[in-house]
């Protein structure tokens, strides 16, 4: 394939280099390698604006929609990817808000990265499929949500919702732990299985 400039962002150097090095040996070019995603602007060419973004998002929900925010207004129109070990709904409501193209695990090979960047390439959405609900989201009825930016999510259990990657129709028992078909999980899941080239440093 044509070579796919990338920038990357996270504040871990080895996990930064790993992936440079990888990368860059499977038709990619990196154009800006950052510690902090603020920086990320300063240091890409002008003629080398990425196609991608990958970055290591922070761990806590607020830190990281900092991250997307900043990206999200910086590069408009750029996909990007995020890496996080964190699996509770605040993070697949972080996706959705930000329309996030991809959440890959910190851990993942590098043959499913390259099979998982070449879905989001043509357009698809890479998530994991196992979300767990999260206690910052079961606010009681006799109050409202502290957090607003999630307000949109009112799907009732039991309900039939588009699958995040495929857009199809299908019946979920609870939205916030599962919202990607049985058929997109399997074959996510069959990505996800591979374990040579671990990017986990």
């Amino acid at each position: 394939m044509d070579s796919v400039t990338v920038g990357l962002v996270s504040n871990d150097q080895f996990f930064r280099e790993g992936l440079n090095a990888l990368l860059g040996e499977d038709g990619y070019e990196v154009t800006g390698s950052v510690n902090d995603h603020r920086e990320l602007a300063a240091v890409v060419p002008a003629d080398k604006t990425p196609v991608l973004v990958l970055v290591d998002l922070a761990r806590e929900v607020d830190a990281a929609a900092d991250q997307l925010r900043f990206l999200s207004n910086n590069f408009p129109g750029v996909t990007i990817v995020g890496f996080s070990d964190e699996n509770d709904g605040d993070w697949f409501a972080l996706c959705e808000d930000y329309d996030l193209c991809g959440l890959l695990r910190k851990q993942v090979s590098f043959k499913a990265l390259l099979h998982c960047l070449e879905l989001v390439l043509m357009g698809e959405k890479v998530m994991p499929t196992n979300f767990q609900p999260s206690p910052r989201r079961q606010c009681e009825d006799t109050r409202p949500c502290s957090h607003d930016h999630h307000a949109h999510s009112n799907r009732k259990p039991g309900q039939t919702i588009p699958c995040m990657t495929c857009s199809r129709p299908f019946e979920t028992e609870d939205r916030r732990a599962n919202r990607i078909c049985s058929s997109c999980k399997s074959r996510i899941s069959r990505v996800s299985g591979a374990t040579e080239h671990t990017l986990h440093y």
